[in-house]
């Protein structure tokens, strides 16, 4: 007779993160973290009922709004013989393309943890899943809403000023509107076609100035959208074509942005061990300047290598270059373990091409009323930074 299982684990980390100049305000260069991720895992006798808790929590040295705790995911899982439901605390990733996920918007992004974006706070919801022949259908109900985090006063890859803590929404529920999501995925072993349709409280904010000379503050204004997605990828020997599309309206006008491009895997590459993946990506957005992502008419590049040897040494490089402006980010990561409990992580990110922010306050907001769309990334030239984490697996 099966028998009920539980287990826990944890992984605990100790960053650092060295910048090469001083932030714009006299922000440190030297920055010190450590954070811990316990996780618990229980199934009931027959293996229907699932429930896991993952925590996280940070302690920063220099900046206050980076030391902070979430509950990542907490939730019970139920699986039927075609379908599941989930109800908790959950993280839903949508996406397949490298530079960035166009079409994930379930979880909110936690920014203090990374630039890129991948760190999700976990969301409230109720979902339903069912699989049949092929297909995949999620239902998605979402009580509630999570503000973005973002670096604070004396944090690094922080806004030109700092973030208001009094958000404010499109709807009178605020945080309590209940959103929506539904996806229908077509899945082979060569194909993956999915398409996705969300209505409900914008994760991007739209950042306002508050309107105080004296205390210039940018206040996250959150919208309601709407937004239809489609992701597709296609294997075909050492190729893998991906292609990430959206139309979002609500957001201001209606409007479109799509993500697509290829990796082709280069095996025992130049007569070794390792693998060696090529990625090349185009993004569009066609609101052009008036964009308010970075990323709206630019190419990445990047290579992946996977030395397939005993400790599992992986690297990462990328470029994303602007077309136009001539703006570049620079990125690089690397893993690797020691003796099955540490991983060594080293990330290296760069932003060229574009001109500071001025260090008089009076001078940025006139930059920040009559923001130039050829240095969006005016916020980040002093930035640039090396980070170097281990992590201990208990």
């Amino acid at each position: 007779m099966p028998l009920a299982a539980f287990d826990w684990t944890a992984q605990a980390g100790l960053e650092t993160r060295i910048f090469s100049e001083e932030g714009t305000d006299g922000q440190e260069q030297f920055n010190l973290s450590g954070w811990i991720k316990p996780e618990i895992y229980y199934e009931t006798d027959e293996g229907d009922d699932r429930f896991l808790a993952t925590g996280f929590f940070r302690l920063d040295q220099n900046d206050s709004d980076r030391t902070h705790g979430d509950i990542r995911e907490a939730y019970w899982l139920h699986i039927g013989k075609y379908w599941e439901t989930r109800l908790g605390l959950g993280k839903v990733f949508w996406g397949v393309t490298e530079s960035q996920h166009l079409v994930d918007i379930i979880n909110q992004t936690d920014l203090v943890e990374s630039p890129d974006g991948e760190d999700k706070l976990g969301q409230p919801m109720f979902s339903f899943s069912t699989a049949q022949g092929g297909t995949v259908l999620d239902v998605y109900v979402m009580p509630g809403f999570r503000e973005r985090t973002f670096p604070g006063p004396d944090g690094r890859l922080r806004t030109p000023f700092p973030i208001d803590d009094d958000a404010q929404y499109e709807s009178g529920a605020e945080d309590k509107h209940v959103d929506y999501a539904v996806r229908y995925a077509v899945l082979s072993d060569s194909i993956e076609l999915s398409f996705s349709h969300f209505n409900g409280t914008s994760r991007e904010p739209l950042l306002l100035f508050n309107g105080n000379f004296a205390d210039p503050k940018l206040v996250p204004y959150y919208p309601k959208i709407e937004q239809t997605g489609l992701v597709s990828q296609f294997v075909h020997e050492g190729w893998l074509f991906k292609f990430e599309g959206i139309i979002r309206s609500g957001f201001g006008e209606r409007y479109g942005a799509v993500t697509a491009g290829f990796e082709f895997t280069q095996g025992a590459a130049f007569g070794s061990d390792a693998d060696l993946g090529w990625l090349l990506e185009g993004l569009w957005d066609e609101r052009g300047d008036e964009a308010t992502s970075f990323f709206e008419r630019d190419v990445f590049l990047g290579w992946r290598l996977a030395m397939n040897d005993i400790d599992s040494t992986e690297v990462l490089f990328g470029i994303i270059h602007d077309i136009k402006s001539g703006e570049q980010v620079f990125g690089l990561e690397a893993s690797r373990r020691w003796r099955d409990i540490l991983v060594v992580n080293l990330e290296i990110r760069a932003y060229e091409g574009g001109e500071s922010l001025s260090e008089d306050v009076s001078t940025r907001l006139q930059e920040l009323a009559a923001a130039d769309p050829e240095n969006k990334m005016a916020a980040l030239q002093r930035e640039d930074f090396i980070q170097l984490e281990v992590t201990y697996y208990f």
